[in-house]
């Protein structure tokens, strides 16, 4: 029973990764810095912004001469977020790790993504992006190639992603522009899923809040929006803990486990995270009204 308490948050960490990695495939389009190193609530990281630069022929000047290709930062407050459930030690005795699994995993990646995703789209305003256009109640194609222009004429760095609440989504996929495209049709009536649309990497953003904008969506370059994780220091004395990063990303979540006075197991999953507004110019917003 010690044993197998002891390696529970390791593998408790692994599972609650994999399923928020499904989760917030989003974060890969932005400028984002996450680590593994312990860290706390309330520290600035400085997530770094490529700008657009361009390239002149070497002359007197040598190497001395900026070519407009400045690195600015954004700076990210980091906050901490945590999910803790509570099992009775005859259910952790009796059913052992498929229990845990199946009833913690779920949970705590639903709410932690959640939480992560609640960051970034607080910052889709027109006080921070003034880039709007009122695309109704539904998105057509032709109205992507228009987004995908104001990005262009912004010079925003790519790939570029396309964000949208699921009406937009599943709107475009009765678009008998898109479902007519050849090679692409079949995959999308069939699968339901976009991979690109206008050069644009597609993601369905269910909870996507409206802002009290009309907010439905919108297309950006990675240097839009700015993320930073870590994790905690999370040490309770008695508790068994472990942190599992994702090779990709760096992406990384720690889980705590222990009996606490009255008896009970409590099981933490929690991390550090942040978001900033990083090149206003380089994000362009889709409004129902």
């Amino acid at each position: 029973m010690a044993n197998s308490i002891t390696a529970a948050p390791a593998v408790l960490a692994e599972a609650v990764l994999e399923s928020i990695k499904g989760k917030l495939p989003v974060l890969s389009s932005f400028s984002s810095i996450f680590s593994a190193l312990e860290s706390q609530a309330g520290i600035a990281v400085q997530v770094p912004l490529i700008g657009v630069s361009t390239a002149t022929e070497f002359g007197a000047s040598g190497y001395a001469t900026q070519d407009d290709a400045t690195v600015t930062a954004a700076t990210v407050t980091l906050k901490h977020f945590k999910v803790v459930s509570k099992f009775t030690p005859l259910n952790v005795k009796s059913y052992g790790m498929p229990m845990l699994i199946n009833s913690f995993v779920p949970t705590a990646a639903n709410a932690i993504a959640e939480k992560c995703l609640a960051e970034i789209g607080a910052l889709i305003t027109t006080a921070n992006y003034a880039s709007t256009t009122n695309t109704g109640a539904a998105l057509s194609y032709a109205e992507l190639v228009t987004a995908k222009g104001v990005l262009d004429t912004a010079k925003a760095p790519g790939p570029y992603a396309l964000v949208l609440n699921s009406t937009y989504l599943n709107g475009l996929l009765s678009d008998s522009s898109i479902i007519a495209a050849a090679g692409l049709g079949a995959g999308v009536i069939t699968g339901g899923k976009f991979g690109t649309l206008a050069g644009m990497n597609v993601n369905q953003w269910n909870s996507l809040p409206t802002n009290g904008e009309s907010l439905a969506g919108f297309a950006c370059g990675p240097d839009a929006i700015a993320c930073a994780a870590s994790v905690p220091l999370s040490e309770i004395p008695g508790y068994d803990s472990a942190i599992a990063t994702d090779p990709q990303t760096g992406l990384s979540i720690q889980v705590l486990m222990g009996q606490d006075t009255s008896g009970f197991y409590n099981v933490i999953a929690t991390l550090l995270f942040g978001a900033s507004v990083g090149r206003a110019t380089s994000l362009t917003k889709f409004t129902t009204a």
